[in-house]
């Protein structure tokens, strides 16, 4: 059953206390708002609620076997949601966050076992954007990262684009104008005592190896050979996007 969709206007860095409160409502009473990230515009919903989550797969059309990364507030909340911090994730922690990297870290914990996919890994992002630290302390817990897109089609970095694509199946999308950064976040796993590159994105490989002389590059992520999940996105039009012009792309979450 499709629902109303609300577009209200909001600033990343200066977001309006009513649009937070109006937001956090949405998420605490079960239902997803998109928002605008430092990369591209993301699907947020209470990470701990089952239904909504399960619903984000579906509208997504992503397969139940990926995880959705997570928005959490910073170090600290991290360390009590995931099983253990390695000394390489505190490193990169104290350097790159809040900012586009997402960690992955080991985690079991029972309430989030949909985003985790039923593993035991857990991708977590700490964004700079003001609008999304104020939904985490106005809702108190942790926010799904995924990107608003279908899954394989390209990431939205415009509100009229998720509009295009969720109408109907979203609650509130917050217009925070078009994206400046057309790259998801870097992701790295930290979940053991060496870090891996998962998927190259906005913050460089060379930037990484000060913070981390010893990472692990699989071959077919070498950066010499070009990052194979780049992300493409949408020309931001008023008219609807042609679905023949969509490309693959990988998502924030």
């Amino acid at each position: 059953m499709l629902i109303k969709t609300k577009v209200l206007l909001g600033n990343q860095d200066n977001p309006d206390t009513s649009l937070i409160s109006d937001a956090a409502k949405v998420i605490t009473g079960g239902g997803i708002v998109s928002f605008p990230t430092e990369t591209v515009y993301a699907l947020g919903a209470d990470a701990y609620n089952e239904e909504m989550v399960a619903k984000i797969y579906r509208i997504k059309r992503r397969d139940r076997s990926k995880p959705i990364s997570v928005f959490l507030k910073g170090a600290e909340q991290t360390k009590r949601v995931v099983d253990c911090v390695s000394p390489d994730a505190e490193k990169l922690m104290d350097k790159f966050w809040p900012g586009p990297l997402t960690l992955v870290f080991k985690c079991t914990s029972s309430r989030l076992c949909l985003v985790l996919a039923k593993g035991d890994k857990l991708g977590v992002r700490v964004s700079p954007s003001n609008l999304i630290a104020r939904l985490l302390d106005e809702t108190g817990v942790p926010i799904t990262a995924t990107s608003a897109n279908i899954s394989g089609k390209k990431s939205c970095v415009a509100a009229n684009r998720v509009f295009y694509f969720f109408n109907g199946r979203v609650e509130l999308i917050i217009d925070g104008g078009k994206s400046n950064v057309f790259l998801p976040s870097t992701v790295l796993d930290v979940s053991d005592e060496e870090t891996s590159l998962i998927r190259l994105g906005h913050i460089p490989v060379d930037e990484i190896k000060k913070v981390v002389p010893n990472l692990r590059i699989p071959e077919e992520e070498d950066p010499k050979g070009g990052c194979k999940e780049e992300v493409k996105v949408g020309a931001v039009s008023e008219k609807p996007p042609n679905e023949a012009d969509q490309t693959q792309t990988s998502t924030v979450g």
